[in-house]
């Protein structure tokens, strides 16, 4: 199993955590590569996972290459040529999860309904499966033992790095309605597994793989982001939801006001989207539709013609990417401090003009009252 980065417990980290186990369950043998490194190799490692971070370490008879991100795909073919391939996208808005024909992959899965349509518009696949599954989830007969949401809820939390506007909103609206609220993600709250924290919440506001985690621990969940708001998770709408990677960019018309929002919650929301979780998204059968995927490439080697550099290539033009839009913001940044410095200018420059004017004013009254003494 590859990954463009094993660092923090985020969206593709946990998915591969979540099947390994469910493969190791079944007997099959999972070794990790990533060559960068971090947290989350090391928690893998803590599991007794193999987890290699150069690519001459990569064993060779491995029987299938369980791919995810194209730079580092790429560097895994330059090791293992032949390997059957099966190449996993989780989101459309990352480039290095775009397929290229020359890793030769022998089929795709895609993770929701806005993959699998640019997977099936893409050159790559063609002549290729292309094997939509649900997002997965642990799921244990253990459950049974996690606490329900109280029947009015008394804390939430939002589980996002990468939120930056909303958390203010969602506070706002949780002291309105006389909720505790917690953000984990923002200055100096991280987690190295926010399901700790998320199982003492009755709301859980949160996106992706963290929403369905959250509804698999029986909380009651509200889809929400920067960019968009899904609402809450319940039998009515899971499956819009589900369609979108529970991103709520499929929401139909303007978003309700939170506040209003809050008010529709109901304790059976946690039963209900556990439910939804156990009935559509255990690992259990995803890992066995993954294993009889892997069987059906299994005797069709791989025909991959990658370039030297390709892996190389794909990490400058993700990294570039991430730099260009960087560089866009902090140049929109000063653009506008320019601006504000030359607004501050023009006005200190006119209030010096009155001043020289004042004194001008004074030095002729005081020069006329010198002339009239003298006099």
């Amino acid at each position: 199993m590859t990954n463009h980065a094993l660092s923090e417990r985020a969206g593709s980290e946990s998915y591969l955590e979540t099947v390994a186990a469910e493969l190791r369950a079944l007997g099959h043998e999972v070794v990790f590569f990533s060559t960068r490194p971090g947290a989350m190799a090391d928690r893998l490692r803590d599991q007794q996972y193999d987890v290699r971070t150069e690519v001459a370490d990569v064993p060779t008879d491995v029987d299938v290459i369980h791919g995810q991100h194209l730079d580092t795909v790429g560097l895994v073919r330059t090791r293992l040529p032949r390997t059957p391939l099966v190449f996993v996208t989780h989101s459309w808005v990352i480039s290095l999860e775009d397929p290229l024909a020359e890793l030769g992959a022998g089929a795709f899965v895609a993770l929701n309904d806005l993959t699998q349509r640019r997977l099936a518009a893409h050159e790559a696949t063609r002549g290729r499966e292309v094997l939509r599954l649900t997002q997965p989830v642990t799921v244990s007969f253990a459950d049974g033992a996690r606490i329900p949401v109280g029947p009015t809820a008394r804390r939430a939390v939002a589980v996002s790095r990468r939120m930056r506007y909303v958390p203010a909103r969602l506070a706002a609206a949780c002291a309105a309605a006389g909720i505790e609220f917690d953000w984990l993600g923002g200055a100096g709250r991280e987690s190295a597994d926010a399901r700790e924290e998320m199982r003492t919440c009755d709301i859980v506001f949160a996106v992706g793989r963290t929403a369905l985690e959250a509804m698999a621990l029986g909380r009651a969940v509200f889809v929400v982001d920067d960019t968009s708001q899904g609402g809450w998770i319940g039998t009515a709408t899971h499956r819009g939801l589900e369609a979108d990677g529970f991103t709520g960019f499929g929401a139909a018309g303007p978003p309700e006001p939170l506040g209003a929002a809050l008010t529709a919650y109901d304790a059976g929301l946690g039963q209900e989207a556990r439910s939804l979780a156990v009935q559509h998204h255990a690992a259990q059968h995803h890992a066995a539709a993954l294993v009889a995927l892997y069987l059906r490439v299994a005797d069709a080697p791989a025909a991959a013609t990658p370039a030297p550099g390709l892996e190389l290539l794909a990490a400058e033009r993700f990294e570039l990417e991430a730099r260009a839009v960087r560089a866009e913001w902090r140049a929109a940044q000063e653009s506008r401090r320019v601006a504000e410095l030359e607004t501050e200018l023009a006005r200190l420059t006119q209030r010096r003009n009155q001043l020289r004017r004042q004194r001008d004013r004074a030095r002729r009254a005081l020069d006329g009252k010198r002339r009239i003494a003298a006099d």
